[in-house]
């Protein structure tokens, strides 16, 4: 049999069949697997925040050295603080989901590394 026939399809699906990550016999790791990619929506949110933090440093800027937009610095004052709160609040989430997503997979390790790294001469 050659290699292009384990590939053709025979409309039940192709022959070789590779699991997505959502299909996983342990709970363990579709959750950490599902932990990881809402991490990834909270990188998309914090660059958003990011993008708002400078607009609010730039329109604040522009605002208070104007001299005639003044309102246009205090929007820019208001949605800096804003925008750094979001940031401070993302950063703590997505280090702490980092730190979750770890744990998780530390425990999924075998015994023999964990105890290779155990028994290793600390510095």
């Amino acid at each position: 049999m050659a290699f292009r026939d384990l590939l053709r399809s025979d409309g039940k699906g192709p022959k070789l069949y590779r699991r997505p990550w959502s299909e996983t016999d342990n709970p363990l790791v579709a959750e950490a697997r599902a932990q990881t990619l809402a991490i990834q929506q909270l990188q998309l949110w914090l660059r958003l925040a990011y993008s708002a933090l400078a607009l609010a440093a730039l329109l604040g800027y522009w605002g208070f050295t104007d001299g005639k937009s003044i309102p246009a610095g205090i929007a820019g004052v208001v949605l800096g603080v804003f925008s750094l709160a979001v940031v401070i609040i993302l950063r703590t989430g997505i280090a702490n989901g980092r730190r979750n997503v770890e744990a998780m997979l530390e425990t999924l390790r075998p015994d023999k590394e964990q105890k290779t790294q155990e028994d290793a001469p600390s510095a």
